[in-house]
């Protein structure tokens, strides 16, 4: 028995389609140069859920320490997320 299903959209639905598809790799080709290096420096294969966890965490680093003139809730703010990063980037990677 044959399972297989057909979907057909308009012309605009296609031309819709192709340009998400280019976005998403003009996208993922950074990533993806990152995860190599990445992979590199750990010395062992990535996939991009890990690399894209670690590319969250290195921004909540950023954010957290680099700007000089935020309020103090800001910075707890950011500094939770620092810490919600990391153990997310530990469970990923252990």
């Amino acid at each position: 028995m044959n399972k297989d299903m057909v979907l057909s959209c308009s012309r605009g639905g296609r031309f819709v389609a192709e340009m998400m598809s280019k976005v998403v790799v003009s996208v993922n080709r950074p990533v993806n140069l990152l995860r190599t290096y990445y992979a590199q420096v750990l010395e062992r294969d990535l996939n991009m859920h890990q690399t894209w966890a670690l590319i969250e965490a290195q921004v909540a680093f950023f954010l957290g320490v680099m700007p000089v003139g935020y309020a103090f809730t800001l910075r707890a703010v950011a500094l939770l997320w620092l810490v919600v990063t990391v153990k997310k980037c530990r469970r990923l990677l252990a």
